[in-house]
């Protein structure tokens, strides 16, 4: 399967080399684009490659079978483990606030509405390492840069042997988050109000802008509003004096709790319920990252089907909470904390509830001493410890400051999902081992090659 992608990167790399100067050109032009039409992290481009990333038809219905089975054993984890409040806090890494904002009552049956499923490719597949499924970003900047690289003339004449076709991240997640507005919630407008509710000093605020404007083109009114904006009115959410039916809720639980006593119609308006929050607040009990600890420890496993449990056997690293445990590792029993400390270079220890690869230690990067370190501090709040994924690297043609130069790079496949169905792919690459684009990785747009 590889070596069929493999030969179109190739053909990619040669219109490149071809002509190096219309490349700096071209590489120019992709930069002036994603300033004119916003497409930043707050004021920096996101994307640095003149080529896209690329998936075979193939591999694309393998992500949606592998997801959809994975989302299932999600659900059949929560239905047989979650009614334990205290195994939510000691496995799960539920703090007691969070509980109580998850116990709020909604009409809303999803845990989460919207998620993104964060994995690294391998060299035959794939592997996730984290479910983002609170606040997912990156659906509209993908959106955006699919338009930008159709108009790059490399892309074009590269599109007259390969056919391509780009599944859009903003469209799936606007038709999911509607879907949630009329099945769940029983919400009566056919063109209900939108308000996006985050902080207005974030580096993705354009982002904001961008499902906006693509809201406003699709004939529904939108607000962008900061928390500490927004009032209440009959149990009615309002943002900049509109009444709003759906809050898209892009604050973190964290970062709200930060300001809690700053905007108190933000709880007010959930608590009344007459405008819904996608995603609600039990979507915390998906997004933490011990969510894998469930998926891959055999006490909690036995509830899932063979399939579900050949998809996550494949494709879920082994992870684990980090604590003083006795456990399993390849049917082997172990002391958790004896075992990572003597074998470091196959472990990853990472917080439960960060992103950005905020906090995470490498344990092949790492020291003795800088891992003991790691170790420590884990347990000293609340941390995984997850088996470090064999990550292929693919080779991008980037200009550097040494000239035009093959550089292999991690490529982060992150898919999203809408309730049960996939919506599309945020693909970043890095050449370090951190894709995540706070930790400086390119974000590009993936397109499907429909001929191979």
């Amino acid at each position: 399967m590889r070596h069929q992608i493999e030969a179109a990167i190739r053909q990619y790399h040669r219109l490149i080399e071809q002509n190096l100067t219309s490349a700096e050109q071209q590489l120019e032009m992709l930069y002036g684009m994603q300033r004119d039409r916003r497409v930043l992290f707050g004021d920096r481009p996101m994307a640095h490659s003149l080529r896209p990333t690329f998936l075979e038809e193939s591999m694309y219905t393998a992500v949606q079978d592998t997801v959809y089975l994975i989302r299932q054993a999600v659900l059949r984890i929560a239905a047989a483990h979650f009614h334990d409040r205290q195994l939510l806090r000691d496995e799960l890494g539920m703090e007691e606030w969070e509980l109580e904002l998850a116990d709020i009552e909604t009409p809303v049956i999803r845990m989460s509405a919207t998620s993104r499923m964060d994995s690294f490719m391998t060299e035959d597949s794939f592997k996730f390492v984290e479910i983002n499924g609170e606040s997912p970003a990156g659906i509209a900047y993908v959106t955006e840069l699919a338009k930008i690289y159709r108009e790059l003339p490399v892309f074009q004449w590269f599109t007259q042997k390969h056919p391509v076709r780009f599944v859009s991240p903003l469209e799936h997640t606007v038709a999911g988050l509607l879907r949630v507005y009329h099945e769940e919630f029983d919400g009566p407008h056919e063109k209900p109000a939108f308000a996006i509710v985050d902080r207005l000093d974030v580096p993705t605020i354009h982002e904001f802008e961008l499902v906006r404007a693509y809201l406003e083109r699709m004939g529904y009114a939108c607000e962008v509003v900061d928390p500490r904006a927004l009032e209440v009115k009959d149990g009615w959410v309002y943002a900049n004096g509109r009444k709003i039916d759906i809050l898209y809720r892009r604050l973190l639980m964290n970062e709200y709790r930060e300001i809690a006593d700053q905007c108190p119609a933000f709880l007010e308006g959930y608590k009344a319920g007459k405008t819904v929050y996608l995603n609600t607040f039990r979507s915390k009990l998906v997004h933490k990252k011990a969510i894998f600890t469930f998926l891959t420890d055999p006490k909690y496993t036995s509830v899932l089907t063979p399939e579900q449990q050949h998809a996550v056997a494949r494709h879920i690293p082994w992870t684990r909470t980090l604590r003083h445990q006795k456990t399993t590792f390849r049917g082997l029993t172990i002391d958790l904390l004896n075992f990572i400390a003597a074998n470091r270079q196959y472990f990853v220890i990472k917080p439960n509830d960060e992103y950005g690869g905020s906090g995470v230690t490498l344990g092949f990067q790492s020291t003795l001493a800088e891992w003991e370190t790691a170790i420590e501090r884990g347990l000293q709040g609340h941390f995984v410890v997850q088996e470090t994924v064999e990550i292929h690297r693919e080779p991008f043609l980037v200009k550097t400051a040494g000239g035009w130069k093959n550089v292999p790079s991690v490529i982060d496949l992150d898919p999203y999902l809408n309730g049960p169905l996939l919506g599309g792919c945020l693909t970043r690459i890095s050449a370090t081992n951190l894709a995540n684009v706070t930790a400086g990785g390119g974000t590009l747009p993936m397109f499907i090659l429909r001929n191979i």
